[in-house]
């Protein structure tokens, strides 16, 4: 079965132009509550409320996915991430934002689950590391250029042309997710398989992901007296552009456990350069290690994953490990809203050693 078909070209673009949309925000959401009136700790619950809506549904994504196919959750979240950035408009209140927060969340959760649970149905079984590599890659590709446009549209217009290119942007994703056919024959759920494979790799990603959350939330806080820090972003995606794809082929041919190690100790290492970044160069080289780190350890505990689980609780499996990433995300949120800006980046380096330390003892014992 060949990997690179029409379909899975398709997918792709809806999936680069879905999280264009979604990367649109990251550093420009921060400043939004701030511009209405927010302070550091609502940031935080701002950015987590969204993961938690998120996690929350990831669970029900999946059993839709799994017995009534994948494209009707893609076009859903595509549909609801089109809808969202008008309401944005609308939201000048925390309270009011926080509502429209919780519905965006939905539409990251129901397009997730069933675009990820895509790249695995029509991925050979030898070729699942390059296949996440380069679900990965589109997602990166996104950031690389997203977060940058963000800034410079808001330092010429305003918020609102910021959320007006949001919606453009699902929209398309939106008409190219029409396009994608489906790659999963409507089945009944067997109650008889089990998803406990999924349990190692989404307490990993859990871990990686409270650190992503840290940076989600406050780097434009930490870093916003560095002039251009929204390079952090680029050359984080750039970095993950690069070695997605060699990192997933490498992992098919060497095994997984040989990549995730040495990922986790780059993404820790990459966090205290980044608690002591306090130019544009430094920021870049914390950016760049945090993306090799991240973007080795992501698609190859993917596929260790899709390795582990059965074929017909694919999506339930893939919306533990989505639910996971996500939760870790608001959990960053929220915890490293109550530190000191100065402590947040030593703090995630520990808990990204603590991630290490899970998989290397739980993989040494099995």
């Amino acid at each position: 079965m060949p990997l690179y078909t029409r379909n899975l070209f398709i997918l792709l673009s809806s999936i680069t132009l879905f999280f264009s949309s979604f990367y649109l925000l990251f550093p420009i959401l921060p400043l939004y509550v701030e511009h209405i009136g927010g302070t550091q700790g609502e940031v935080g619950i701002i950015v987590g409320i969204f993961t938690l809506s998120s996690v929350l549904f990831r669970p029900l994504a999946g059993k839709i996915a799994d017995s009534a196919g994948r494209k009707s959750m893609l076009l859903g979240g595509a549909l609801i991430f089109l809808i969202s950035p008008f309401l944005y408009i609308t939201a000048h209140t925390m309270w009011e934002l926080s509502l429209v927060r919780i519905f965006h969340g939905l539409g990251i959760a129901a397009f997730a689950t069933a675009a990820i649970a895509m790249i695995a149905d029509i991925s050979p079984p030898h070729r699942r590391g390059e296949a996440f590599g380069v679900f990965g890659m589109a997602a990166a590709l996104a950031l690389s250029v997203s977060p940058a446009i963000g800034t410079n549209l808001l330092d010429a217009y305003s918020f609102r042309e910021v959320f007006l290119l949001e919606a453009f942007l699902a929209g398309i994703a939106l008409l190219l997710g029409v396009l994608v056919k489906e790659t999963h024959e409507n089945e009944k759920i067997s109650v008889n398989k089990s998803i406990r494979g999924a349990i190692l790799p989404s307490m990993v990603i859990l871990f990686c992901t409270i650190t992503y959350g840290s940076i989600v939330a406050f780097l434009p806080f930490f870093a916003r007296n560095i002039a251009n820090y929204g390079l952090f972003y680029t050359f984080y995606a750039l970095s993950s552009i690069i070695i997605r794809i060699p990192i997933g082929r490498i992992s098919d041919t060497v095994g997984r456990t040989t990549i995730i190690i040495p990922g986790m100790i780059t993404l820790s290492v990459s966090l205290i350069l980044l608690s002591t970044a306090h130019s544009l160069v430094l920021l870049i080289g914390s950016g760049i290690l945090y993306g090799i780190g991240f973007n080795s350890v992501y698609p190859v505990l993917t596929a260790l994953l899709v390795d582990r689980v059965p074929e017909e609780v694919r999506a339930r499996g893939l919306s533990l490990f989505t639910a996971s990433f996500d939760l870790g995300i608001a959990t960053g949120s929220f915890i490293f809203g109550v530190m000191p800006l100065v402590w947040i980046y030593p703090a995630a380096a520990v808990v990204g050693v603590g991630g290490l330390l899970l998989f290397s003892i739980v993989e040494y014992f099995s």
